[in-house]
């Protein structure tokens, strides 16, 4: 860094701290004359109030920090002005853009804070001052109670997951009393075995036969339960076992024992995979030996899983049940017309294929509380984060809607360089050398400062309620301002 440059900042910094502290001062003074009537009924103490100011310092300061800097910079560039120290440097060869280089870098780092700031701390900065007011209330209340929030419903489209959540701990992840159900995959198939049995003219009586649910094609862990019989749907749709036997439809002989009698039978290969097997089969008796059946799992075939609690670690859903009497259950449909689903207990249960982590469902709280306002938001509550996950959730939108969650996206991204375009607005206007009124430079650039707020604030109502294109609601005020104070700084003599 040049001793120039040093200058120049030394100059900068100074005032720019004398104007953020005076308008902290006085914001912090005048919004505690309206509050202290609020804060006495909630009786609290003054170390509350000074922490319920720290978490509303991110958002206070989005609005003074471009404010002061404007300020400061035009104090500093006019002082600079006044002694001929801008006429100096220029009669040297440094052109004014190399001279008001460490402005434009302060500009720009004030804006990249600033962002950074809006994406921490802003987002969760009214649940905080909200978890405040009600520990002030109820001081004998524990401070992870006053993170739960209840009844949290939503569905992801792109998976199909649905939850229902009794209450969600927005800091821990937490989950109680939880209900989530997922569409089963399509290769989830069904299994049927069964070591011997025999045909009684209408179904087939199956000893120790057992029924499995893969959820997957290499499930490890399949549900499993006791099966006693076979009906003919089951086997092959409709089919006519006598016919079969004979060769006529459907099962096909695939070898005989002329000293037994027996047959092994196995059906043709059935759209999806669906195959039945007999190792033998007394087509006179209609007992047989070593049964095996496979078959894809029908239309909405789907997995629900109830518990008391769930937790996410080390990056998966754990669910959990209360006690040894009430566990965990996972139902497993094979079809939308099954109405006799399979239901596994539980102690604890891992379900790593969950795609949906504490921020998609912190996102669906707190973006979804918000959308459930009739009037458009005022401020900017919610982070790019957030939005971009609810969004991805919610796919049809209404218009209305989509237009407010766009809008905040773009203000999001657009409001902290507010800080880089104040640069551009006071050079031109604290710059100019020759004998002239220092008040009229304030006041001009004061002037166009105080439209382009105004502009910046319209167009964020203006996007929000639809009538124009979010991302010209957000950047038009930048853009626009941006190139005024380019086009004036290039004119200054």
């Amino acid at each position: 860094m040049r001793l120039l440059d040093r200058y120049l900042l030394k100059e900068l910094l100074l005032p720019l701290g004398v104007c953020l502290g005076g308008f902290l001062i006085f914001w912090v003074s005048f919004d505690l004359l309206g509050e202290l009537e609020n804060l006495q009924k909630d009786h609290a103490p003054w170390s509350g109030v000074a922490l319920l100011y720290w978490i509303r310092l991110p958002e206070l300061l989005l609005t003074i920090l471009p404010v002061g800097e404007l300020l400061a910079l035009l104090y500093a560039l006019t002082q600079h002005s006044r002694s001929n120290e801008l006429t100096a440097m220029r009669a040297a060869g440094i052109s004014l853009w190399r001279i008001c280089l460490p402005y434009l870098v302060v500009g720009f780092g004030l804006s990249a804070g600033l962002y950074l700031l809006n994406e921490t701390l802003l987002p969760d900065a009214k649940e905080r001052e909200d978890r405040l007011r009600v520990q002030w209330r109820d001081p004998s209340g524990t401070e992870s109670a006053r993170n739960w929030v209840d009844n949290v419903h939503f569905l992801n489209p792109a998976t199909g997951t649905a939850w229902r959540i009794g209450s969600f701990n927005q800091l821990s992840g937490e989950l109680r009393q939880v209900r989530v159900q997922m569409d089963l995959p399509p290769s989830a198939w069904e299994e049927t075995v069964a070591p011997s049995g025999h045909w009684t003219t209408v179904v087939w009586q199956l000893t120790n036969g057992l029924e499995y649910l893969h959820r997957t094609e290499r499930d490890d862990n399949p549900a499993s339960r006791y099966k006693p019989t076979l009906t003919v749907g089951e086997l092959v749709d409709g089919m006519d076992l006598v016919a079969a036997w004979k060769g006529e439809t459907g099962l096909r002989m695939v070898g005989t024992n002329a000293f037994t009698n027996r047959i092994r039978l196995e059906s043709p290969e059935l759209p999806g995979g669906r195959r039945w097997t007999f190792d033998e089969v007394n087509p006179k008796t209609g007992d047989f030996l070593g049964l095996h059946g496979r078959a894809p799992v029908g239309v909405g075939a789907r997995r629900t899983l109830i518990a008391d609690s769930a937790i996410w670690t080390n990056g998966v859903w754990r669910f959990r049940s209360g006690n040894s009497t009430n566990q965990v259950h996972e139902i497993l449909f094979r079809s939308n017309a099954d109405d006799d689903p399979f239901d596994k207990k539980w102690d604890e249960l891992e379900a790593p294929e969950l795609p949906d982590t504490p921020e998609v469902i912190r996102s669906e709280v707190r973006v979804g509380s918000q959308m459930g306002k009739q009037v458009a938001l005022q401020k900017i509550q919610l982070s790019a984060r957030e939005i971009e996950i609810y969004e991805r959730l919610h796919l049809n939108l209404a218009k209305q809607e989509r237009a407010r969650l766009d809008t905040q996206m773009e203000v999001r991204l657009a409001a902290p360089w507010t800080c880089a375009v104040v640069v551009l607005i006071a050079i031109p206007f604290g710059a100019p050398s020759g004998r002239r009124n220092v008040f009229f430079g304030v006041a001009g650039s004061l002037a166009i400062g105080f439209s382009y707020f105004v502009l910046q604030r319209l167009g964020f109502a203006l996007g929000q309620s639809g009538q124009i294109t979010p991302w010209v609601a957000a950047w038009l005020p930048n853009l626009a301002f941006g190139a005024v104070g380019v086009i004036l700084t290039s004119r200054v003599r």
